[in-house]
């Protein structure tokens, strides 16, 4: 029986092998009938044109008050009838082509950016052109070369600046006996200078920051330590020197040694985040996504283990300057718990110099009353019912900011609506909350208004997503009049990426305006930038 399956087994293996040969020979036979190895795998490709950028501008005039460009260019001639010219997507006159040159007239609107020839439906990039004009990036500001979220930049009356957000470098200057924490102080120019003692600074983000009538500071975020030290729930207070105002207090320990502590002073707090500050009438001010207050109870706590009180609440807070919680504010006593939140978040908030507080976001309901996405809060805690935000926003509001010159608010977000009034992602609004109509806004493609802030001069710097501002190729960036038209010269620079937090606007050493734009910026000009740039406005 072994025998048999043996041979068997040898039967088998030899006919398979035979039925193998049989398909190889069958499968070579078939590829040679076929031959695809001689047709061209390239064949119905585009011909090669032979058109080649040989170098930057080689000359440039002006021609009854347009300047006229000349690029040189290789191979141009054959197709002179098909070519068509485009600086930063904005197609130019060609006035002139010849065997090595082709000559445009700069067109209207252009701003800085790539080159391009199409011929047909080949296209040729070029070099970068630079567009002289009113706005540059001032390289007089240091820049930084590591990531950074910057979310609020404060100006300190010596003349420096405090630089608060989400980063753990800045200029390559951290160490580790030395680290930089989302905070950090700098001068004037961008450089890290002396001053600050923040230690390992927080341990996570700082959203808001504000200086305090004694030199101090109060920070929020989503911080729960400050250089090493325990005992914070996203608020804390820093002394004028950057470091930790702290208090040495009594716990329960078993010995001496056991029975103090060193912890913040301020004791309030809140369990979530916090992403705005203020101080007003010797009162704190919180606002951000949190549904509780947080107070610790050193008495019944050890160096180990703090007790935490906490009492529901919901983005919205009024302190005493020690912390502790107002509970007429916001807050219904008789019914021991907060009043109804917004059915939807707040993105942006400012205080008005009432102590009223504006808050915007994607609600539409706040307190159980119909909003616009848009609320006043009075100095009580509960909805101002005088604002006259009427109808509010069809969509989400990303932003507001205030121009103390001017009076006027600016509101940005994705509506196409405020109030009944047909506009694009921005509003003015007056003193009173009433739109100021005056301000009339172009058709904007590609993408929505994340950001604007009013300048004294009353031209409005504009920031987003967009593509194109009434027709114009403007790439995130734009400065507008403020009747909503493109400032004529202002509008040079090229492409902006990123999203922005703050501005702050002072003057450079010739008296004329700057602004420090800070966020989460990687691109600005076409240059690459981290975290905050400085631009120069010339008159």
């Amino acid at each position: 029986m072994l025998r048999n399956r043996q041979i068997f087994g040898k039967s088998t293996s030899l006919n398979t092998w035979m039925a193998c040969m049989l398909l190889l020979v069958l499968s070579i036979s078939s590829c040679k009938k076929a031959n695809p190895i001689s047709e061209d795998p390239y064949a119905g490709g585009k011909e090669t044109l032979g058109i080649k950028f040989l170098s930057d501008v080689s000359d440039t005039e002006d021609v009854n008050g347009v300047t006229q460009i000349t690029f040189e260019v290789n191979g141009l001639m054959p197709f002179k009838d098909k070519v068509k010219f485009y600086i930063n997507d904005t197609e130019a006159t060609i006035t002139k082509i010849t065997d090595k040159t082709i000559t445009v007239l700069f067109p209207a609107g252009a701003s800085t950016g790539g080159t391009t020839l199409v011929v047909d439906d080949q296209i040729f990039f070029g070099p970068a052109y630079r567009v002289d004009g009113k706005v540059e990036v001032d390289a007089t500001f240091a820049t930084n070369t590591d990531f950074a979220f910057i979310r609020q930049v404060l100006p300190l009356p010596n003349g420096n600046l405090v630089m608060v957000g989400f980063f753990n470098n800045y200029m390559a200057a951290a160490t580790i006996k030395k680290p930089i924490n989302n905070i950090v102080l700098i001068n004037a120019n961008g450089f890290i200078t002396k001053g600050f003692l923040t230690g390992k600074g927080a341990n996570n983000a700082i959203s808001s920051i504000v200086r305090l009538p004694t030199g101090q500071f109060l920070v929020g975020g989503s911080l729960t330590k400050y250089n090493d030290r325990d005992g914070i729930n996203s608020i804390t207070r820093l002394n004028s020197d950057g470091s930790l105002d702290s208090s040495r207090v009594e716990v329960v320990g078993n010995s001496s040694d056991r029975s103090y502590d060193t912890v913040a002073t301020f004791n309030g707090g809140v369990l979530g985040n916090v992403s705005k500050v203020f101080n007003y009438n010797n009162s704190i001010y919180a606002i951000g996504s949190f549904n509780n207050y947080a107070e610790y109870f050193y008495e019944r706590s050890t160096r180990d283990n703090k007790v935490v009180g906490y009492t529901p609440l919901n983005g919205l807070l009024k302190m005493t300057m020690s912390g502790k919680m107002d509970s007429t504010y916001n807050f219904n006593k008789s019914a021991n718990q907060p009043y109804q939140a917004g059915n939807g978040s707040i993105s942006d908030a400012l205080m008005q110099s009432d102590g009223k507080i504006i808050l915007v976001g994607s609600f539409t309901t706040y307190q159980g009353l119909n909003t616009g996405r848009i609320v006043r809060i009075g100095t009580d805690g509960l909805v101002d019912a005088t604002y006259p935000s009427g109808t509010g926003a069809d969509d989400a509001i990303n932003a507001i900011t205030y121009s103390a010159t001017s009076g006027k608010y600016l509101v940005a977000g994705i509506f196409n609506n405020y109030n009944g009034f047909a506009t694009k992602g921005l509003v003015m609004l007056n003193a009173d909350g009433t739109i100021d109509k005056k301000l009339v806004l172009k058709q904007i493609e590609g993408g929505s208004i994340g950001k604007a802030y009013q300048l004294k001069s009353g031209k409005l710097l504009v920031f987003g997503s967009f593509k194109k501002y009434d027709g114009i190729i403007r790439q995130g960036f734009m400065i507008l009049n403020p009747d909503g038209s493109l400032a004529a010269g202002y509008n040079n620079t090229g492409k902006f990426q990123g999203i922005v937090n703050d501005v702050y606007e002072s003057v450079d050493i010739f008296g004329n305006p700057t602004a420090l734009i800070a966020g989460a910026i990687s691109l600005f000009d076409n240059q690459q930038v981290s975290g905050a740039v400085r631009i120069s406005i010339k008159p």
